[in-house]
């Protein structure tokens, strides 16, 4: 969208504005790299001091910047905190036209949600969602100063790190609807226990008029039972709005589901290799319920990079989903392969940011010993403690001290019809090794 420079100057409220040169800024960025023509950047602390690249930027065609401190001859506006200045111009510019706001959260599955959600109702309306993992302090707002103005729907993806994070999102965001798709032990090591995480994403409903709840999740009752606004449940084994009637494996990619859709049946082919799955395919379509009159079809829903993608190559079939792990998640998709039928190999790197890792890496290799996977290939420097719990209990259990090193046991170790499965945090770089079977 396009802001003038009166309405950044009302967005952000600046200290002192220099060089003015009533300028329409039509891109919003922080990135001097994809910095274009008629854009304000901002000039964000992080790992590296945006204020270093503020010329590089102006040379790209920035007509302006958001600085905490003065930079000569070009055109400024000094904050406190440039970081919050790019919230706050981004929740102004929400005030300036009407949008249907859809906040997810959730320790797993925001993204595939997120997905859904965007293809079902883009079916029928103007949305947009947030692209990739911009799901952060910095992503969602510089989505939202981005967006088609004439969008009517916002599927916003709200992921947090630490305490704090989802009250100044829903400052920023406002969502109008919400949901949380399940609560686990992700980012322990920040807030401490699991209780905290469901009081820190409790946050999203904070200001939500709808808000769709996973009965299946017994971390959301006490969610949904303060919840005071229109609710809609989904769950694979309750009775629900949106309730999963039965599904059967077509093929080890897909599986043939009926669903009950506010009362009425809807049946279709699942592109996804596991059932785990079904709960983000349930979740999405109670949320999406609130704006759509008919049931939509999901027959051509597909996995995500990292998420769930599958592909078949030389009559070995590759499952991966590198881009993030849990102990919980983890566990759900192994004991998914394990149903599976051939030879089933699982290649498995640290999970990263729990509270008690060693404990819980621990924990997973007990808990996989009575699963049948024929080869489980531990890596990294937590995963030693599973690899080691496992290898007590079971054969087929190998260890390597990084997800290269598991990457040359996979080579001599695979053969014809297996089907092998990649899951770690996405910092082990797992995804990595992923790229070389494709």
């Amino acid at each position: 969208m396009k802001l003038k420079e009166d309405e950044v100057i009302k967005g952000i409220k600046p200290k002192e504005v220099l060089n003015p040169r009533r300028t329409v800024f039509s891109y919003f960025g922080f990135d001097s790299r994809k910095i274009k023509d008629s854009s304000l950047f901002f000039a964000i602390k992080g790992e590296r001091d945006g204020h270093d690249f503020i010329r590089d930027a102006f040379s790209k065609g920035a007509k302006g910047a958001v600085v905490e401190r003065k930079i000569g001859g070009i055109p400024l506006f000094i904050v406190g905190n440039t970081l919050k200045a790019l919230g706050d111009l981004a929740s102004f510019s929400l005030s300036l036209n009407s949008t249907e706001r859809i906040g997810i959260t959730g320790s797993a599955g925001k993204t595939t949600t997120k997905e859904f959600i965007n293809y079902f109702l883009s079916q029928r309306f103007s949305a947009e969602r947030t692209p990739g993992n911009w799901n952060n302090l910095i992503g969602v707002p510089t989505f939202l100063l981005n967006r088609s103005k004439g969008s009517k729907y916002l599927i916003i993806e709200m992921g947090i790190s630490e305490k704090g994070e989802m009250g100044r999102l829903v400052e920023i965001t406002s969502p109008t609807t919400a949901m949380i798709t399940r609560i686990y032990e992700a980012h322990t090591e920040f807030l401490n226990s699991i209780e905290e995480v469901r009081k820190e994403k409790n946050r999203i409903f904070l200001r939500a008029r709808r808000a769709a709840f996973n009965l299946d999740d017994k971390m959301q009752e006490k969610l949904w039972r303060d919840f005071q606004g229109e609710k809609r449940f989904y769950s694979a084994f309750k009775k629900a709005d949106v309730r999963l009637l039965r599904w059967n494996r077509i093929s080890p990619l897909e599986l043939s589901v009926e669903i009950s859709y506010l009362g009425k049946k809807l049946n279709g082919r699942f592109h996804f290799w596991s059932s785990v799955f079904l709960e983000n395919l349930l979740g999405s379509l109670a949320l999406s319920s609130f704006f759509l009159k008919e049931p939509p079809e999901f027959d051509n829903l597909r996995p995500l990079e990292g998420r769930g993608k599958a592909w078949e190559k030389g009559r070995i079939t590759f499952i991966d989903e590198s881009y993030n792990s849990n102990p919980s998640s983890l566990l759900r998709s192994l004991t998914c392969l394990s149903s599976l039928e051939g030879k089933k190999i699982a290649v498995i790197s640290d999970m990263l940011e729990l509270k008690e890792p060693e404990k819980e890496h621990k924990q997973i290799g007990k808990a996989v010993s009575g699963l049948e996977i024929d080869l489980i290939i531990f890596a990294g420097e937590l995963m030693k403690f599973a690899a080691a719990e496992a290898g007590r209990k079971r054969e087929g259990i190998l260890w390597a001290e990084s997800p290269e090193s598991a990457g040359k046991i996979l080579e001599k170790k695979i053969i014809s019809n297996s089907i092998v499965f990649f899951k770690g945090s996405h910092a082990t770089e797992l995804w990595k090794e992923v790229e070389r079977w494709k």
